[in-house]
């Protein structure tokens, strides 16, 4: 994890700690947030993830439609891979914006800076 670095109001340790982030098996953090319902099979969950520079997520199945965006840190990018060809968006961090990442394909998401926390929905497991 890094510290703070110019310009930045929290460090990763201040949002992990404060968001009771919890280290992920693939690297990086993160958290799913509680429903206030029990969520069926097929259903949808929200979560934090916290992306860093120096972790980066892996290309994964796309299996479901996911909503993506960047609440705080640097700016948030989703990379989809098909067979027609590869698509990259941002985010700047703050700005309410929401990707929509569609079903099939590849799907990987970084940091675009040291840092970034991001929001993610998709299908419950």
């Amino acid at each position: 994890m890094s510290g703070r670095m110019e310009g930045e109001d929290f460090t990763v340790e201040e949002v992990v700690m404060t968001l009771g982030l919890a280290r992920l098996p693939g690297g990086g953090w993160g958290r799913v947030m509680e429903p206030t319902e029990p969520t069926a099979a097929g259903g949808l969950v929200s979560a934090y993830r916290l992306l860093t520079a120096e972790e980066t997520d892996d290309w994964r199945a796309a299996e479901a439609e996911e909503l993506w965006t960047a609440y705080m840190g640097a700016g948030l990018e989703v990379e989809l891979a098909t067979e027609v060809g590869v698509r990259r968006e941002r985010v700047e961090a703050g700005s309410g914006v929401w990707i929509t990442a569609p079903q099939g394909g590849w799907l990987r998401t970084r940091a675009l800076g040291a840092w970034c926390l991001a929001g993610w929905v998709g299908p419950a497991d």
